[in-house]
Parts: C-alpha cells; sequence; structure tokens
C-alpha cells in the first residue's frame, strides 16, 4: 500500500481516504512534520498516511506511527475530518485521531518525512503549514492551546438554523412576484429554489435519524439529480404550498433538534465518500445549504428583466 505522500497524483482521480495523527507531549506541544515527497512536499502537517482499501483508518494510522515514526501506539480517538488538496489537485478526505498513550522516542523512518518537530498548537502557523491544517488548527484549540473535537449544542444549532432560513425568505422575497416561476439561473426558478431547500432539509434529518437508529448505517449524499427528475412529475404547487411546506420542515428539525442531548449532537457516524463526521456536523449542513442557495436567489432578484 502506498501512503498519501507516495501515491501517484492524478488530478481528477475521487478523493483518496487518509489518516492523521495528532501526537501531543505531556508539556502540551504536538508533532508536526515537513513532507519530503509527494503532493504535499516542502509543507507542514500532523504525520498522515493513505488508507489501503482492506484496512481501517485506524489501522493505517497504527502502521504509519509504527513504520514511520518509530513509536508503538495506544488507543485512537477521532477527532475531526478534513479536506486537502495537493500540489497538482489531488483531493484528500482525512480523518484525524488523538493518538492516546503512545510510548517509544520518535525516530524518523522512510523518506515520507525529512523533518519533524514539537510544537505547541498556538505556535503551529509559524511554520509553513498545509493550508486546511493551519485553519484547522486555529478553530480546534481551546483557551489552553489544546486540539480538541468540535462541540456542538442545540441552542447554538438553532440559531445558525434559524438565521439562514430567515435568509431564504428575504432573499426569495427579494425576487419580483412576476418572476419567481422564470428560469433565473440555468434550469433554476427562484420558486425551485424554495421547494428544494426543503427538501434537502427534509433529508438531512431523516438520514441523521435513521444512521442513529441504525448502527453501521452511511449517511448518504442527497442526489440532486434524483431530485430534479423527480420534482418535475410533481404537480405544479403555488407558492403559498412552497413556503408552507419550508415552515412545516424547519418545525420538524427544530423540534427533533431542542429535544436531542449534547451526547447525540456529538455521536459520530459515517458519511459517504467523506468519513466519520459528528452528528451537529450534518445538522449544520442544513444552514450551510440555505447559505449556498441564498446567494443563487441574490443572484435571481438582481437580473436585469429580459427583453419582450
Amino acid at each position: 500500500m502506498t501512503s498519501a505522500e507516495t501515491k501517484k497524483p492524478h488530478a481528477d482521480d475521487p478523493p483518496q481516504l487518509a489518516s492523521a495523527g495528532v501526537l501531543v507531549r505531556d508539556d502540551g506541544q504536538m508533532l508536526l512534520t515537513r513532507h519530503a515527497v509527494g503532493p504535499f512536499a516542502g509543507r507542514w502537517s500532523m504525520p498522515l498516511v493513505g488508507v489501503a482499501d482492506n484496512e481501517t483508518a485506524e489501522d493505517a494510522l497504527g502502521r504509519m506511527l509504527r513504520l514511520m515514526l518509530g513509536v508503538e501506539p495506544g488507543p485512537f480517538e477521532f477527532l475531526d475530518t478534513l479536506y486537502l488538496e495537493g500540489a497538482e489537485g489531488e483531493r484528500f478526505i482525512l480523518n484525524t485521531f488523538t493518538c492516546v498513550g503512545w510510548t517509544g522516542e520518535l525516530k524518523l523512518r522512510g523518506m515520507l518525512y525529512n523533518e519533524a518537530v514539537w510544537a505547541p498548537p498556538v505556535e503551529a502557523n509559524t511554520l509553513d503549514l498545509l493550508p486546511e491544517v493551519r485553519d484547522w488548527i486555529a478553530s480546534s484549540s481551546n483557551e489552553a492551546g489544546a486540539i480538541t473535537s468540535p462541540a456542538f449544542d442545540a441552542a447554538s444549532l438553532e440559531r445558525e438554523i434559524v438565521e439562514a432560513r430567515g435568509g431564504i425568505f428575504a432573499a426569495f422575497d427579494a425576487v419580483p412576484t412576476a418572476r419567481r416561476r422564470d428560469d433565473l439561473d440555468a434550469g433554476w426558478s427562484a420558486l425551485d429554489v424554495l421547494s428544494h431547500v426543503a427538501d434537502v432539509e427534509a433529508y438531512y434529518l431523516g438520514e441523521t435519524k435513521r444512521c442513529l437508529d441504525e448502527p453501521g448505517r452511511t449517511f448518504r449524499r442527497f442526489n440532486d439529480k434524483q431530485w430534479a427528475d423527480n420534482v418535475h412529475l410533481r404537480p405544479v404547487e403555488d407558492e403559498a404550498t412552497v413556503r408552507a411546506r419550508v415552515q412545516a420542515v424547519r418545525g420538524t428539525t427544530l423540534a427533533w433538534l431542542r429535544a436531542a442531548d449534547e451526547t447525540t449532537l456529538n455521536a459520530y457516524l459515517e458519511r459517504e465518500t467523506r468519513g466519520l463526521g459528528q452528528v451537529g456536523e450534518r445538522i449544520q449542513g442544513i444552514t450551510s445549504h440555505d447559505r449556498t442557495h441564498i446567494e443563487q436567489l441574490t443572484k435571481m432578484a438582481g437580473q436585469p428583466p429580459k427583453d419582450s
């Protein structure tokens, strides 16, 4: 198995799965390594390795720690998923783990890394870090400078959802009433957008609940093409009907969120092609999706009328 460092780059390949280890000493300093070869050559990150088809992310990480760093791994605790891009556009899905109770004296082996340092997370940006890693370390460090997993709570997620959904309605209302059924953006009307955000939100919540209820289930992505095929088979809906559906879906999401405890929101689930993620991140995806379509509606609202 070649690692994420040594695999021959192909910019058009699907994302490659990789694992990274956060090793922290008793003095709070974390291990950072400079890549000698491959798509990240010359840049710094946590030590990482590609995941073979016949191994788990944890298996790959243990292999790398033993063979490349000369240390014996202990337990792993999942931290977060990062999305990296190599020098030639290669894409990587990087599952990041805290390495707990590792033992041994660090010694670089092989040719993947040509330098290693121990540094406090708050000082890591003095190195030429991969930009995604730099941003992640900055956003994941707590007040004491330690790397922590994202922590989700219902109140914060509710505020984000309510704000984003208010933005959707404001952007939709900015589109002139007479033009809300018109093709204003590559086959999309403003009413299509409103219908779409309701359907995506209902799917995200439903798929999240299914993953919680069915251990081992993978969160499957929303299929936009299938949605487009199906929506054309529906009876034509008036604006009031679509608005009511958006409100009903939001009500269902908020009711579920208010009943969810922090253990549920911070639980992990497997995402199709994207590695592990937290339940709260999936709910937060509703907000991210809304924001994307707020931009689309804003663009529609600014379009001048077509010449008659």
